[in-house]
């Protein structure tokens, strides 16, 4: 080989270095970014977590004021029945007492 064709390769191995380190650096701080996404990817994802255990917290704690007026309202209810029925029954053992004490004077 001649001198020449040495200098040649030698000056197209360095452009060769030079285009090879541009690209090392270039993949060096889009590795670093990347690394700084995952990192915040996992610290949304651990807020999200806690989020979704408050959210469920609250789910439950809504869900018991939900249903309180309710279990009140079917135990009015029950409680009507019960004394509309003990009124009913009661007039009728009053009748019927009424007109058992009736018969024995007649």
């Amino acid at each position: 080989m001649e001198n020449t064709e040495i200098i040649e390769k030698i000056a197209h191995i360095e452009e060769r270095a030079k285009s090879n380190t541009k690209r090392i650096d270039t993949l060096e701080n889009k590795v670093e970014n990347m690394y700084e996404l995952t990192i915040s990817v996992k610290e949304i994802a651990t807020e999200m977590k806690a989020m979704r255990e408050d959210v469920n917290k609250m789910d439950s704690r809504l869900s018991e004021l939900e249903e309180k007026p309710l279990k009140e309202y079917e135990n009015t209810k029950s409680q009507i029945k019960k004394q509309v029925i003990s009124f009913f029954i009661g007039i009728g053992l009053t009748a019927i007492a009424f007109i058992l004490g009736l018969s024995k004077f007649m």
